[in-house]
């Protein structure tokens, strides 16, 4: 989609337009960090994000897979209406993008790391070999993928030959455990939990926060940039290398939330996932795992997460010498959480609980954000890019579904929304789901069938008990099931825009 200047307001009358970076970690928990209040991890210069800005505590995705829901950030939409509903549907040309408004804006773009836009089930050789012609808005492109591939890989090639052989390896594994059957899948260990070799300057991690580096170093004072920098880590393969592989130990780590018999209320596909008979490409009999197989994939998952902060850190000590960082919007999330090991699962899937869909999300801007605020507003992803636009001064599109949450940072106690919405139809699974996530209850209606699910986010914050059939809970029900239904409604694509009485 082509935009043009007069699709904004005059940027050039702002007296200040901040330089932006997003910056992403794949499939990272919400409460995998010190600022949520995980007092087991190191996480201390994502941590400083949260003690020099602002963080909100009720921000829910809209989808708890990769594509959908990095392509409702990219285009502030719910993913029933731009179209990527599962991974393998690549986001359309036609959908416009932020990265897109902002270059028409002067600024100067920047993808770096893992994008997910597009397929990746099948390793190519650069992720965007089949990104539109435009490259969705970025004028810098560095890409990765789970399966190392890309820029990254050919780099390392380069610089050690050593570490190319391990990583290279470790992205042929990668794909060859996703496609192999559940009986070829490997139950030598905890799932995806691998030792590793290579050297922490030379990870995948530390190549993008380079690359984000570099960025910054050649930033120009006339012409402000904007990057998303995405890290792999921590999704699965759990392989950190050392000194994060033993940062934690794993029978000291809390146990993951799990409650005897608790899957027996929930929807059956539950209990066949758990057993290794899912629909997903991630299929273990997760009955078999000890309670230090658990501990295994947490300090791995942990490890993981430490070293993406410590790459963090890094990239806001380039901000800081390039004297930037008073001058930066920057904004900290993930596309989803991960299961890990909670309710007797791990991964990602249709269990939408709020490990899974309530996503970390943390914003600074010295003298703009208030500095250690906290916020219980419910927020949502697509309401990324209208904040990113508010805070460049540009006028959000026609189209775009989601609210800035600039009024929420600048005092309005009546900003933010009383219901957050979340969907999943992968038709792999046979399910189509809608669910609705308010402060007190969260509701998820399954189109067709007879079982649902309902918690008290109050009384069961774990949600262990689901209230769908109790009576108790009846009144509740109904009034969600209309919310429910008010949000599918409000939510419809406006798009195209009407032009004409007839």
């Amino acid at each position: 989609m082509v935009v043009t200047m007069s699709d904004t307001f005059d940027a050039g009358a702002l007296k200040r337009r901040p330089n932006i970076l997003l910056i992403m970690a794949d499939q990272l928990r919400y409460d995998a960090l010190g600022c949520y209040g995980n007092t087991q991890i190191h996480t201390p210069n994502i941590d400083s994000l949260a003690l020099n800005g602002a963080t909100f505590d009720n921000h829910f995705i809209q989808n708890p897979v990769c594509s959908p829901s990095r392509c409702t950030i990219l285009t502030g939409r719910y993913p029933k209406n731009h179209g990527t509903r599962d991974n393998g549907i690549p986001l359309r040309d036609e959908e416009l993008t932020f990265p897109q408004v902002l270059q028409a804006n002067g600024y100067r773009t920047a993808a770096i790391g893992k994008m997910h836009f597009t397929t990746q089930f099948r390793p190519k050789v650069n992720e965007e070999d089949d990104w539109p012609e435009d490259r969705y808005g970025f004028e810098v492109v560095h890409t990765t993928c789970d399966t190392k591939t890309g820029e990254y890989l050919d780099w390392l090639k380069a610089k050690s030959p050593r570490d190319y052989e391990i990583v290279k390896m470790q992205g042929e594994r990668k794909a060859k455990e996703d496609r192999a059957s559940a009986a070829d899948k490997d139950t030598s260990g905890p799932p995806q939990v691998y030792p590793s070799d290579v050297n922490p300057e030379y990870h995948q991690s530390a190549w993008i926060a380079d690359r984000t580096i570099d960025l910054i170093n050649e930033a120009d004072p006339d012409r402000p940039f904007f990057a998303l920098c995405s890290f792999v880590d921590p999704h699965h393969p759990f392989d950190p290398p050392a000194p994060y592989s033993t940062m934690y130990a794993p029978d000291k780590l809390a146990p993951p939330v799990c409650q005897e018999g608790e899957l027996d209320d929930k929807p059956p596909h539950f209990r066949r996932h758990r057993t290794g008979r899912g629909f997903s490409n991630e299929k273990y009999d997760y009955r078999r795992l000890s309670a230090h197989d658990w501990g295994e994939v947490k300090a791995a998952y942990y490890g993981m997460v430490s070293l993406v902060d410590y790459n963090v850190g890094r990239i806001l000590d380039a901000l800081r010498q390039k004297g930037i960082l008073e001058d930066t919007l920057i904004l900290f999330t993930s596309d989803h959480g991960e299961l890990m090991g909670d309710h007797g699962l791990l991964f990602k899937g249709p269990f939408l609980y709020d490990c899974l869909i309530k996503a970390p999300m943390v914003v600074q801007w010295p003298g703009v954000v208030p500095k250690g605020a906290r916020y219980a507003q419910l927020t949502e992803h697509v309401d990324i890019m209208p904040t990113i636009l508010d805070y460049a001064g540009i006028r959000v599109p026609y189209g775009v579904q989601g609210m800035s949450m600039g009024p929420i940072l600048r005092g309005d106690s009546g900003a933010g929304r009383a219901f957050a919405l979340t969907e999943f139809n992968c038709y792999d699974w046979g399910l189509n789901i809608k669910t609705i996530t308010s402060r007190d209850y969260k509701l998820t209606y399954y189109a067709g069938e007879r079982f649902g699910e309902l918690y008290d986010r109050n009384a069961d914050p774990d949600e262990f008990v689901n209230h769908w059939d109790d009576p108790d809970y009846a009144d509740v029900k109904a009034e969600l099931l209309k919310q429910l239904t008010d949000r599918i409604i409000e939510t419809e694509d406006t798009l195209p825009i009407r032009i004409g009485k007839y």
